[in-house]
């Protein structure tokens, strides 16, 4: 992709300032063959809204006109503006040239002699109406042939008709994927707008206010959103007009310049002219065509639609002169050749227009629910799909902008009448539907419902929105991020854990290139260095935050030094720590201090991060420092290897608060294992859960292990999956799970090269065994012989095993039979996972047999991709029925048909079944079913039916990720 940046002019003239290309040549090369000798015949030209990319396509056919573009290329060029076009009927390609020609008689066969030197400009993609199919039967190769516009157009593009011609294409950066499905091998060219330099420039010498010049700019600047918006022409002179009146009215200009929403309504009201007797607020009849007005640009956002026509107007009963003087200057704009046409003056205004609609109909509407739900807006999935519509999304920050104190007067003075409480209490359900359902919320989510409430600077409303949220997650991207976050993170009062992905935003940027254009002596600190240490206080204030994870974020040491001194603050009650797979390289030194001197600090994750010698050394003197109460650490895949396990050896002997760690991922082998069993039979060790999950273990290092069981009476979590222990290592292993001695409850074994002998050494372990409850097999080949001598000891009273984990380990019906004897048998066991193995509609019916009883231990059954299918439902829904102790069912991804879950409906919904959490992904069936597992919830409203199985109940069953 190929960018090049538009200039402006000095002076304030929206199109001048849009016309002038700095670096035109780059389109002299757009027809170039590459490299590899392609030349393309369509170009792209995208780019924000109205940041010039219609008046380049314009300049484009001057500089063809005067010879001085494409002179050798092109024999004629056409200029087709998608506005103007859509307004018309049905019509041939020849008649659509002739209308574009200067004369009356059209060379019609001379120009179609040779399409190869035509070129087309396109300009406005997004406005046609161009109904896309995907099977291209309705395309016309004949440019004689009449056919409604949408057909001409989408056969220009799709080169079925003339393909050997050009053709330049403007279009907004939200509808190139649109574009991408229609055009063939383009070649797309970013249309940026003013330089950072440029607009620095013109903010200074619009500025007037010697004192609040430099606070302004920092305020824009950093403001990345308004700053980036103001790249384009129509925009920035629209905000710098809005800053004027402000000025003018004596108003805080930097705190304003973080709010859009009040810079459009000061811009908006102004251009407002009130004609009642005492001059200061809207006639009942200007406020019926603000309304018309405002709702012909909310259908338009809708539905996408930037380009209006007479007709628009007329359906909504509004003419241009009633437009006129209702405004000072015409916020609709004519467009297009002969001006049949009309555009917002930037489609941001006619958001904003299109949120002051429902201002409007609510001030006419005293019922529920309010207009604002008119779009049936009333699940959090409803509400995410506005997310995905970048104009929607403004349209939403700006309801809840003008729900601030000072815009609500504005407003007020000039509508004649106050805001009705309803209002507020739409958008509340907005934002609660987003706290209830925190588990599902995206990043993305969280912050756009920040941003939203940012928009209001009201204090209590936003407490009052936040107040059910106790889990959030965010991705600070842009350095405004930062100011937003600490804005409503210090008003979640019940938060309790946030997990923040911190991107690359302390480094030099393009807000470095403006620095020369401040006169010296204006320079200040960047407002981002403020805006961290802002956010680092409210996160190290928080009275209920106890989980601060930072996983993935880049933070130099600069920010490490910022958080680390705010988070050793007496006031700090954060827990746990995280910081996995982040770059804080070179501000770990502050982090091991910041260990020692915050007692609250029990758990840390450093997951991913490279730690050299000098970093374990640290590691080693924290933890042992006698003010250290660190308790977990995971230093997984941090590239440790065997030679570092001397010192974490030492580690464990000394730091006697340390209770679990884990090494995952790094090169422990049976090398490094020795030292670290010799620390767990030292009596001064208090090590509880240790994880070495694919550290390159072989059955050589398992014979120090069971020696350390033997003898430590307190480890009892051992993790170790993904080594190629073997039969070998796992007899060596059982030899000390059989004595009394040894303490373990959890033992963690997933593909670990296990078999139907390993099982054997397991059986024998198990029955002898009334320490270990938990057990995970998965990912091993045991097979159907190796899972009966497993069933044969579980249903031993002398095995206390609760859960036990078999996923993938090739079983099948054969079996399931025993397992269902386990079912009936076994007086401890409350978990079993069987997920993806084939037991199939057989291996279900065997263990039915055993769920029928109505009082056993099993409280949780995972039969995920298990090979079921609806004739199994029959004899599942009966078990289902008549079992009361299953509380937790995961059916996903197996071959039910709506009729089976139809089957299954009524044991879930059965009074005697005490399910509460079903795996089922219900969106893959017909409304008719899901309609029937709603009822289910509606009727046991603790039901829980969905595709997040194995998120429940994580803590207790997968213990080495805490």
């Amino acid at each position: 992709m190929t960018k090049f940046a538009m200039m402006s002019d000095a002076h304030h003239d929206i199109k001048t300032l849009a016309s002038d290309c700095l670096q035109m040549h780059m389109l002299f090369g757009a027809f170039t063959p590459d490299q590899c000798g392609f030349r393309p015949r369509t170009v792209v030209l995208h780019g924000e809204s109205g940041v010039g990319k219609s008046a380049l396509a314009r300049t484009v056919l001057l500089y063809w006109a005067r010879g001085e573009l494409y002179p050798s290329l092109f024999s004629y060029a056409f200029f087709l503006h998608a506005g103007e076009i859509q307004s018309r009927q049905e019509s041939s390609f020849i008649e659509l040239i002739s209308r574009e020609w200067p004369d009356s008689l059209v060379p019609v066969m001379d120009i179609l002699s040779q399409p190869e030197r035509l070129l087309f400009v396109v300009d406005g993609f997004d406005d046609l109406d161009v109904a896309f199919k995907e099977d291209d039967t309705h395309l016309c190769d004949d440019w004689a042939e009449k056919q409604p516009m949408s057909v001409l157009m989408h056969s220009l593009l799709k080169k079925v008709l003339l393909p050997e011609a050009s053709l330049i294409i403007t279009v907004r950066d939200v509808g190139v994927e649109s574009l991408q499905a229609v055009v063939t091998s383009p070649r797309y060219l970013l249309v940026e707008g003013m330089s950072m330099e440029r607009r620095t420039q013109l903010f200074l010498e619009h500025m007037k206010n010697e004192h609040q010049k430099i606070q302004v700019l920092h305020s824009v600047v950093d403001n990345d959103q308004l700053f980036g918006k103001c790249q384009v022409p129509a925009v920035w002179w629209l905000i710098c007009q809005a800053l004027q009146m402000q000025e003018a009215s004596g108003k805080s200009l930097p705190h304003t310049c973080q709010i859009l929403t009040g810079l459009y309504v000061t811009f908006v009201a102004h251009q407002l002219t009130p004609r009642d007797a005492f001059g200061c607020c809207l006639s009942l009849e200007e406020r019926a065509v603000l309304k018309a007005f405002c709702r012909m640009a909310m259908e338009g956002v809708w539905g996408t639609k930037f380009v209006f026509y007479g007709d628009d107007l007329h359906v909504h009963g509004l003419t241009p002169s009633e437009l006129c003087a209702l405004f000072h200057m015409d916020i609709l704009l004519p467009d297009g050749p002969g001006e049949r046409c009309y555009t917002f003056l930037h489609p941001s205004l006619q958001e904003f227009c299109a949120a002051l609609y429902y201002i409007l109909e609510g001030l006419e509407r005293e019922w529920e629910p309010h207009p604002l739900f008119v779009e049936n807006i009333r699940t959090l999935m409803e509400l995410k799909q506005i997310s995905i519509n970048a104009y929607l999304l403004q349209v939403k920050r700006f309801l809840f902008g003008l729900m601030n104190k000072e815009v609500m007067r504005v407003l007020e003075n000039l509508l004649g009448c106050a805001f009705p409480a309803v209002l507020k209490r739409a958008l509340l359900h907005w934002v609660c539907l987003l706290g209830q359902q925190a588990h599902t919320t995206t990043p993305q989510d969280f912050l756009d419902c920040f941003y939203c409430l940012f928009e209001t600077q009201d204090e209590e409303f936003v407490r009052l929105a936040l107040n059910g949220f106790q889990a959030v997650w965010l991705s600070i991207n842009r350095r405004m991020d930062l100011l937003v976050s600490s804005y409503c993170l210090q008003h979640c009062q019940c938060l309790w854990k946030i997990q923040m992905d911190v991107r690359d935003i302390f480094s030099e940027d393009e807000v470095t290139e403006a620095w020369p254009m401040i006169p010296q002596g204006m320079q200040t600190k960047v407002l981002v260095e403020d805006w961290w240490e802002n956010l680092c206080l409210v996160l190290s204030t928080h009275p209920n935050l106890r989980q601060l994870d930072l996983s993935g974020s880049i933070l130099n040491k600069y920010a490490m030094r910022t958080l680390c001194m705010k988070l050793r603050q007496p006031t700090c009650k954060i827990q746990n720590l995280i910081f996995k797979n982040a770059q804080i390289t070179f501000g770990l030194q502050y982090l091991w201090r910041t260990v020692i001197i915050n007692h609250s600090i029990k758990y840390l994750n450093l997951e991913g991060t490279h730690l050299k010698d000098e970093d374990m050394g640290m590691v080693c003197e924290a933890l042992r420092h006698p003010s250290c109460m660190l308790e977990s650490l995971r230093l997984d895949h941090c590239g440790l290897t065997h030679t570092c396990c001397l010192l974490i050896s030492q580690i464990l002997v000394t730091a006697t608060r340390l209770k679990s760690l884990s090494l995952t991922g790094n090169t422990v082998t049976h090398q490094g294992v020795t030292p670290l069993c010799d620390a767990l039979k030292a009596s001064e060790c208090t090590l509880k859960k240790l994880v070495l999950g694919d550290c390159g273990l072989t059955a050589a290092g398992c014979q120090d292990l069971a020696s350390a069981l033997i003898s430590n009476q307190r480890l009892t979590h051992l993790y170790l999956s993904t080594n190629n222990l073997g039969s070998e290592g796992v007899n060596l292993l059982c030899r000390a799970l059989k004595l009394f001695s040894c303490a373990l409850r959890r033992l963690i074994l997933n593909e670990c090269n296990l078999d139907v002998i390993s099982c054997s050494f397991l059986a024998l372990a198990l029955t002898g065994n009334r320490h270990l409850t938990h057990l995970s097999l998965s990912m091993n080949p045991l097979g159907d012989d190796g899972m009966i001598l497993l069933c044969e000891a579980i249903a031993e009273p002398s095995c206390h095993l609760q859960d036990l984990e078999l996923v993938k380990c090739h079983l099948t019906a054969t079996c399931c039979k025993k397992l269902s004897f386990v079912i009936t048998r076994s007086k401890h066991l409350r978990s079993l996972d069987l997920a993806t193995n084939a037991l199939g509609d057989g291996g279900m019916a065997a263990l039915c047999e055993g769920l029928k009883q109505r009082q056993g231990s099993l409280r949780r059954l995972g039969l995920e991709a298990c090979d079921l299918t609806s004739d199994c439902c029959e004899a599942l829904s009966l078990a289902l029925s008549c079992n009361q102790s299953l509380t937790s069912l995961n059916l996903m991804r197996n071959n039910f048909s709506p009729e089976g879950i139809m089957k299954l409906c009524p044991a879930f919904a059965h009074p005697n079944s005490n399910l509460q959490i079903i795996g089922l992904w219900k969106w893959q069936y017909p409304a008719q079913v899901r309609k029937l597992l709603e009822e289910v919830q509606l009727l046991k409203p603790h039901v829980v039916i969905g595709d997040g199985w194995y998120t429940f109940e994580e803590e207790d069953r997968y213990w080495w990720k805490n």
